[in-house]
Order: structure tokens, then sequence, then C-alpha cells
């Protein structure tokens, strides 16, 4: 590998992992240039402004695009050039993919085939799984589909609830399964079973994050979960006015509670509401960012509208 071409970028306000992954490149005299779309090259950074501001002081070499197109692609090939995907927002178009046998790969931070799609950890979340992987495969025209080149499984501590602190977690062995890529010593070869593969599609916060208070707490807790840090949290009303919670957590798991009471604030105790819902208690606090006019006594009653759930469960991201 004497030159890559990186498509995508960066998370939502985290440092990683294309940061990770360029010095890495920067280390071993690899060239590389990124092509990065227009929404994600203004994202925030943990600690480096938006993520043009850190490409600019990484001195690291990009071009904004709209879309993936062959001509693009051309003028920046040379001898053994990759193409690596990562957090990449579109398909990699057949044509490039055929063009470049075994050299387009993406990096996947979830298991594969049981992870399929994008938003993964949000789903995963959601689900209340522990256990996952992370992934690089060789890109074919189906989409997270390719032969798995390398793997590392992972398995995430309880105080990993929400995706800020997922990522946090897995940023070392980012970086690790990078290194290793660019060593071409420990590549695998492994055929994805369909029979083992599940696909979710992209979330977004302000879009699908509306919790349905007909759920159990603790259903609304991973769900709650999902939405949380670093974006603004999962949200309902009240009052006739939206608000996002953060810190999720279930509370009085034994008290029992009639499907009438499902949603009604039972106790205010610090920072925290307790809720009651139709299995148990729940306990969040707001997003004060986002929540701080709002005015709340005890027995207030959280509750969102059937229409936004509709909306929530009919409405896909086009990121």
């Amino acid at each position: 590998i004497s030159k890559i071409i990186f498509i995508g970028g960066n998370r939502f306000n985290e440092d990683g992992p294309f940061l990770s992954f360029a010095s890495e490149c920067h280390k071993q005299s690899i060239d590389f240039i990124l092509l990065v779309d227009p929404q994600r090259v203004n994202y925030p950074t943990k600690s480096m402004g938006i993520f043009k501001d850190a490409l600019i002081k990484n001195n690291i070499n990009f071009e904004i695009i709209d879309g993936i197109k062959e001509s693009i692609i051309n003028k920046h090939l040379s001898k053994n050039t990759i193409i690596f995907s990562v957090h990449c927002r579109w398909i990699i178009p057949k044509k490039i993919i055929q063009k470049m046998p075994n050299k387009v790969f993406n990096y996947h931070n979830l298991s594969l085939p049981k992870q399929r799609g994008a938003a993964g950890h949000s789903w995963r979340l959601m689900q209340g799984i522990a256990e996952s992987e992370l992934n690089i495969h060789y890109v074919t025209p189906d989409l997270d589909k390719g032969n798995i080149i390398l793997r590392k499984k992972i398995k995430f501590p309880k105080s990993s609830t929400n995706l800020e602190k997922c990522y946090n977690y897995i940023s070392k062995h980012e970086q690790i399964l990078f290194k290793n890529f660019l060593s071409e010593k420990s590549w695998l070869n492994i055929k994805q079973q369909e029979l083992e593969s599940f696909y979710w599609p992209r979330l977004d916060t302000a879009k699908n994050g509306y919790i349905d208070w007909n759920w159990s707490a603790r259903d609304i807790m991973h769900f709650c979960n999902a939405f949380d840090k670093p974006f603004d949290g999962a949200s309902t009303y009240i009052n006739n006015k939206r608000v996002f919670v953060t810190n999720a957590e279930t509370a009085d798991n034994n008290a029992t509670f009639h499907p009438y009471q499902s949603g009604l604030i039972y106790r205010i105790y610090e920072d925290y509401l307790y809720v009651a819902t139709i299995k148990g208690g729940l306990k969040f606090k707001l997003n004060k960012n986002k929540s701080n006019d709002i005015k709340i006594k005890l027995g207030d009653r959280f509750i969102t509208p059937l229409d936004k759930l509709y909306s929530a469960k009919i409405d896909k991201s086009k990121y």
C-alpha cells in the first residue's frame, strides 16, 4: 500500500476514528487523501473545533465532494492505491469496485453480519447487547457483505451507557486494528453467513428519537441511551413542550403501576425526574441546553403525540 483514498471521516463530536488512521499513515509515510461530504466536514470534533479545522491543523490533504464519481477517484489514483471507507455516507459505485478488485475496503465498527447497516451502536444499545466487533472487510456491490479481513471482538463494560462512552472505549482498539491492516501480515478471508445477518437503517435523533410511554422502563432506558451523548437525547412532550432527556436509568423496579399512570412524574430528587411506566419506574435528567425554560412539578405527565410516534417509525434519515 503506497497510497490510500479515504472516503468518509470522523464520527459526530469525536476525534476519531479517521484522525487516528491519518496519524498512523503519517507515521508510516503512506500518502493519502480524504474525500469528505459537505455535512461531515462541519461535524464538531471533541477537542479540535469542527472537522475541517482539525484536517487543516493536522496537515491532512482533503477534498469536499457531493458524491463518489469515477472521475474523482481516477485523478487520485497512482501505483498501489487502495480505497478505504470509514463512516462513508455513500455506497461506492459498482464500476469503481470492479475497476479495483480486492483494493476497496470498509471499516465497520460492529459485528458482521449481525449488525449491518448504519447507526449500529444506537441499535445495539437499544437491544441491550454488550458484545460486538470491529471489522475491516472487502467492499462489494452488496452493502456490508464483503469477506472480512480483520476482526476484533469487543465486550463493552456496563459503564458504556451511551454512544460517547462506547466510542471512547473502542478508540484504542480502532487504532490497533488499522495498524494491523497496514502491516498486511494478519489478514483473514472470512465469508459472511447470510442466514446470520441483520440489517438496520440510519437514525436521526430529531426525527426518530421519540419515547413511547407504552414501553417498559427497561425498554425506554435502552432507547434513551441510544440517542444520548454526543447527541441531544431521546425526546417527548410535557405541558405541550418538547423536552430531551439524558442519563436514563431504571428505578423502583418492584413497583407496580397501572398503564394509566405511565408517563406521570411521581418523584423529583436532586436533578432526576422519576416517571412511572407500565413496568417499573424510570429516572432521567432533562437536557438543560434543550429544555432550560421548562417548569415541571409532581403529577405532570410526559406524553408523546401519536403522530410523532408514527412519523418516527416511517421517517428514514437521509444520512
